[in-house]
């Protein structure tokens, strides 16, 4: 196999490479060694560690003030907070639309005067392009996921770190089942911050 090299996919907000097997793409030849599939499955190229970065973090707080300048300039009556996630699936195949469906566990509804709400039966979903270009700004805490991702090569393990982003417009839609209750405890090692 082709020993997996780290790949900036997008830098500076420009797309520079793609994740790699050994199937060609037409200005990228080589496999970079993103080759990957679980046992008995053909490979494909996929993410293993996903890391994202900003040039310029903020602050949590900064970020909320930001989100309610954005609430006030767009003159929404709210915005909405997602506090975590539980998963979600993206559907990138050129043979049907690009889309993602994100579950999100914790959701709140932000006034323009500050104050939060907590709402259920809340789902993000849209097309991934469109929500990469309304990134407005990040926050210097980062997050780490780890779990595993389906696709047409099967389930492998990846693992995701991120800072919170604030996104200057989203869709969502009613969760298929919205009286689910967030949980009652925080996880594990959270107040440990």
């Amino acid at each position: 196999g082709v020993k997996a090299r780290r790949v900036d996919v997008v830098k500076n907000g420009v797309f520079e490479n793609f994740l790699m097997s050994r199937s060609p793409i037409a200005g990228f030849e080589h496999s970079n060694g993103h080759g990957r599939s679980q046992p008995g499955l053909a490979v494909v190229a996929r993410q293993s560690n996903l890391v994202v970065t900003t040039s310029q973090p903020v602050s949590r707080d900064a970020l909320k003030k930001m989100l309610l300048e954005q609430i006030k300039q767009q003159n929404k009556p709210f915005g909405l907070l997602f506090e975590d996630i539980e998963g979600g699936f993206t559907m990138t195949q050129r043979f049907v639309p690009n889309a993602f469906n994100v579950l999100p566990v914790m959701v709140y509804r932000i006034y323009a005067d500050g104050r939060e709400e907590l709402v259920r039966g809340v789902d993000l979903i849209g097309t991934p392009l469109t929500v990469f270009s309304k990134i407005l700004a990040a926050d210097d805490d980062v997050q780490v996921f780890n779990g595993v991702c389906g696709a047409e090569s099967g389930w492998v393990p990846v693992s995701a770190s991120s800072p919170d982003i604030l996104i200057s417009q989203i869709e969502a839609q009613k969760k298929e089942k919205s009286q689910e209750r967030p949980p009652i405890l925080p996880p594990p090692g959270a107040d440990k911050k």
